[in-house]
C-alpha cells in the first residue's frame, strides 16, 4: 500500500491517535510528533469518514509534506527506516 492509502485508512477507522499508520517508522511518527501534528491538521480541516474521499488530494499533500520520509523499507527480513536506522522484525 502507498502512504496515502495508510494515512487514509488511518483516518477511516478512527483509532485510537497513538497507533501508527501501517508502512510508517513508529519510532519517527512518535519521536519527531507527525502522530500529533497529522491528527491536528485533519481535525482542522474537518476531515472525518464521510468526506475523507473528497480530501484526498489534500492528505496527499500532508503526506508528501510529512510521511514520505517515514517509510520503512524492506531490507531481507526486517524492515529499516532510512530516516532513523531503526529496523524492525516482519509482523
Amino acid at each position: 500500500m502507498s502512504v496515502l492509502s495508510n494515512l487514509m485508512d488511518y483516518i477511516k477507522k478512527e483509532k485510537k491517535r497513538e497507533e501508527v499508520p501501517h508502512g510508517l517508522c513508529p519510532n519517527c511518527w512518535g519521536r519527531l510528533e507527525y502522530g500529533g501534528e497529522f491528527y491536528k491538521a485533519v481535525l482542522k480541516e474537518n476531515i472525518d469518514l464521510n468526506n475523507v474521499e473528497q480530501h484526498k488530494g489534500w492528505i496527499q499533500a500532508l503526506a508528501t509534506k510529512y510521511a514520505y520520509g517515514l517509510e520503512l523499507k524492506k531490507k531481507g527480513t526486517e524492515w529499516e527506516c532510512e530516516l532513523c536506522n531503526t529496523k524492525y522484525e516482519h509482523e
